[in-house]
């Protein structure tokens, strides 16, 4: 992987956008976690991905939550098989107590098999397993990579204009007309197109 190039193209994103560079790497870096389970992973796992942009390497782990039975439902084999022939439930038999997530070895670890790997863990802490390293994905992880990236970015930079216009608020701003649609007016105040209802 060229380091320059994707160092040069975290700044021009980051510069384009109005985004800390730190957040667009982010965003990168989901989408190469999620580019590696869509190619090599299981469904219910958690994967985060880490790209050294001193070497350029790229290091993925499997991301399990430490749990014990009274945050999680453990259902066996045969009760699951049982459970997916059953017909579903009548409106009478349904309780109102909440159901607890279901125990999923690919995101959960009981307590006890992590103090094996961490002394000193607690519960709802996160354990990071290493993953053999690939850097070769399909269309398909590829496809996902994007969407993932693009998402991400998106929401940066709208979190990144809610922080600028909020301080921004009962002030008055200068921004140019758009449009009249139907009474409304549109500004553009630069990051942003305003609205005001007729």
């Amino acid at each position: 992987m060229n380091i320059k190039d994707i160092s040069r193209a975290i700044e021009q994103i980051a510069e384009e956008k109005g985004l800390d560079p730190d957040r667009v790497l982010e965003a990168i870096e989901s989408s190469v976690a999620a580019a590696y389970k869509k190619e090599y992973g299981k469904r219910g796992e958690v994967i985060r991905g880490k790209i050294d942009l001193k070497s350029g390497d790229l290091k993925f782990w499997q991301v399990k939550t430490v749990v014990d039975e009274s945050l999680v439902r453990i259902v066996s084999d045969e009760e699951e098989a049982e459970r997916k022939t059953e017909e579903k439930p009548k409106e009478s038999e349904i309780t109102e107590e909440p159901l607890l997530p279901r125990y999923n070895p690919d995101r959960h670890i009981l307590i006890d098999e992590a103090k094996k790997v961490k002394k000193d863990v607690v519960i709802s802490d996160e354990l990071e397993f290493p993953l053999e390293t690939h850097s070769d994905f399909g269309r398909i992880a590829a496809q996902t990579a994007k969407q993932v990236v693009l998402q991400k970015l998106r929401e940066a930079e709208r979190e990144s204009m809610i922080r600028e216009f909020k301080d921004k608020e009962g002030q008055l701003v200068s921004g140019l007309i758009q449009r009249f649609e139907r009474g409304n007016v549109y500004v553009d105040l630069g990051r942003a197109v305003g609205v005001m209802f007729g």
